[in-house]
């Protein structure tokens, strides 16, 4: 659980303290639904779809730090590239699933994490690219309501 506490969390929250300090609106609106994004994805995919290297008797708990970690962290990156940096949809939406992809075919290499019941790298990037869509479809009904050009206080 320690490799996984690290990678899934403490370095992704690195890049976290920078989006809550410098994009907070953004991450405020934005990381809960990853979260919840992240966890729904992966209580049916540690059922069903994958497991992790740890033993636990509920099945989805070894995958905690990515759900507050990395997954809602990198839907906070997705929209602040789209929005800030206006880099299009379709390359954001591109490099993120296939670097989300590559760093999860990483894991499955080093032995961290194991495909079942016929998933693979590519049901992955399917799913990767559910959770960004689900993300942008979510920014996209906020913005009709609320600006994230200014900071909160």
């Amino acid at each position: 659980m320690f490799f996984h506490t690290i990678v899934g969390f403490i370095f992704p929250w690195i890049l976290g303290v920078y989006l809550v300090r410098n994009h907070n609106r953004i991450f405020v609106i934005i990381y809960p639904i990853g979260t919840a994004i992240a966890f729904l994805i992966n209580k049916i995919g540690f059922n069903y779809f994958w497991k992790m290297n740890e033993d636990f008797v509920e099945l989805s708990f070894p995958s905690l730090p990515y759900d507050i970690g990395l997954f809602p962290i990198l839907s906070c990156l997705f929209i602040c590239i789209i929005h800030y940096k206006k880099v299009p949809f379709l390359i954001t939406f591109l490099v993120l699933t296939l670097g989300e992809s590559f760093f999860e075919l990483l894991l499955v290499i080093l032995g961290k994490l194991d495909y079942l019941n016929g998933w693979n790298i590519y049901w992955t990037a399917v799913s990767y690219g559910i959770s960004l869509l689900m993300t942008y479809g979510y920014y996209k009904l906020v913005m009709k309501y609320f600006s994230f050009n200014k900071q909160m206080y």
